[in-house]
Formats: structure tokens, C-alpha cells, sequence
């Protein structure tokens, strides 16, 4: 959630009836600069009866990799090496890493598969798991590029992350996950799409998604795909739209935990 400091985050991530949420470097350095220790963080969580899914995201893992100077949450974010974020893991009490490719642009797929496999490699060694994020304005485009890669580098704490307004964007189909191993499915997050397309598509992720249920992307045939290919994980909800950013943090909290059980319901 956009515009909030941590304890406020979490705050309003329980009221509204969440039970795990997830964080970025930026709530991290936020709360650091407020004058959390890193146990205060970890209290904070426990105390509102929410565990942390995973840290989401962990940009800076190719040599290619654009770190940007701003202060806003995707800035800061770019800047957060792995050794920093694998820290953030750790006091959050998660297992889970996510990985997109951010701003970086590889010199080719083979690159990405040896860069992921490294990332796992070092993962592994704190007792942590990596999700590669598809997206379809990256290298890593779709989910049979995603499977593809992670199936590549070979690593069983290696999988993937499945954003439904990703894979819809992509031109992915619900039945496209039925070719993908169910176990290496890591991760889940929920959003809904427009049914026409912007033709900024950077300008539509970043803005413009829609809660669950309430755009044109067939949901429920994909999540029951999912379920019948026996993947598990837990549901994060995603959905960065200008309207809910002028909303106060509940009411924010509120329609996206509504919205998303409302669909869950119907499985």
C-alpha cells in the first residue's frame, strides 16, 4: 500500500480483515528512519496477528540492473542490493523473495537463467526461496518464458510469481497455467485488468489495475487451474489505481480485502 508508514500499513492491512501482508525495502527504510529496530518491526507484525508472505521486490539482481535516484517506494527499492533484502527476509520472518527484472536489460536469456541461478544459490544459504515475476514489458515477457527460465537454472527453491494482470497483459490464457508444474508455483498476486487495454501499458500497471472481480480477466478459471495443477501458496492482492491512492489507508485496505474475498469465496 502506497503513501503509508509501516505502523499504518499494518494497521490497516489487519483491520481490514488481512491476515499476511508483504514488504519492500522502502516500508523497511521508512520505518528504520522513524526509529524501528528491526525487532520493533517484527513485534509490530505479531502484534496485529499478520505474518509477512514475502518481501516483494528484490530489483537489483543482474549486472544490468538501473538503480534510480528518487525517494519514492520504486527508487528505493531499485537501490536495495540482495545481501539487503535477504536481511528484510529475515526480520520479517519470511521465506519468500520476489524477483522481477525491474529496469535492467539483459544481454539475453541465458544471462537472466545464470544471474536467477546465482540469486537462488545465495537464497538457499539463508533458508530462503526466489519467485521470478513475469511482466510483459521485461525480457522475462510471460509465464512459459518464466517456467522456462526458472526450469533452466535448476534450482529447487526456485519458482515463480503469477500476477494475474501480468499474465492477462501477456495475452495469457487461465488454461496457460495447466502447463506449468503446480510446485513451482511460489506466489500469487491479485489484480484485474480494463477490458481495453491503454496503449501506455507502463502507465496502466502502475495506475490503472483493478480490483479483483471488478475488471474483465476470468479470475476464477484461473485460480481454479491453479488449484487443480496443486499450487499453494498464499494470495497477495496488487492493485495500484489512482483512485484508491486519494482514499484513506483503511478504506484502501477495506475494498482490496472485500473485493478479494468476495472472489475467493466463489472458488
Amino acid at each position: 500500500m502506497e503513501g503509508v508508514d509501516l505502523a499504518k500499513f499494518v494497521s490497516a492491512a489487519a483491520t481490514a480483515g488481512f491476515d499476511a501482508i508483504t514488504l519492500n525495502s522502502a516500508l523497511y527504510a521508512d520505518a528504520k528512519a522513524a526509529g524501528f529496530s528491526d525487532r520493533d518491526i517484527g513485534q509490530l507484525i505479531v502484534d496485529h496477528g499478520l505474518c509477512v508472505s514475502g518481501i516483494d521486490p528484490l530489483f537489483n539482481w543482474l549486472p544490468a540492473a538501473i538503480s534510480l535516484d528518487g525517494d519514492d517506494a520504486i527508487s528505493i527499492c531499485s537501490r536495495a542490493s540482495a545481501e539487503e533484502v535477504f536481511h528484510l527476509a529475515q526480520v520479517a520472518g519470511t521465506d519468500l523473495v520476489n524477483a522481477p527484472l525491474g529496469l535492467a536489460t539483459p544481454d539475453s536469456e541465458q544471462q537472466i537463467v545464470d544471474c536467477f541461478a546465482s540469486l537462488c544459490e545465495s537464497a538457499a544459504q539463508q533458508g530462503l526461496r526466489v519467485s521470478l515475476e513475469f511482466m510483459p514489458f521485461t525480457q522475462v515477457s510471460d509465464l512459459a518464458t518464466a517456467a522456462r527460465i526458472v526450469t533452466r537454472a535448476g534450482c529447487s527453491n526456485g519458482g515463480i510469481m503469477f500476477d494475474c494482470w501480468h499474465h492477462h497483459r501477456s495475452g495469457g490464457q487461465p488454461g496457460d497455467v495447466l502447463a506449468v508444474p503446480g510446485e513451482k508455483f511460489f506466489a500469487l498476486q491479485l489484480d484485474d485488468a480494463m477490458p481495453e487495454p491503454m496503449d501506455d501499458i507502463i502507465e496502466e500497471t502502475l495506475n490503472h489495475r483493478m480490483l479483483p472481480g471488478e475488471g474483465c480477466i476470468d479470475l476464477l478459471q484461473t485460480l481454479g487451474n491453479l488449484k487443480d495443477a496443486g499450487a499453494s501458496f498464499i494470495y497477495d492482492v496488487e492493485v495500484f489505481k489512482d483512485e484508491l491512492r486519494s482514499q484513506p489507508a483503511d478504506e484502501r485496505a477495506r475494498q482490496m480485502f472485500d473485493a478479494s474475498a468476495a472472489l475467493l469465496r466463489r472458488l
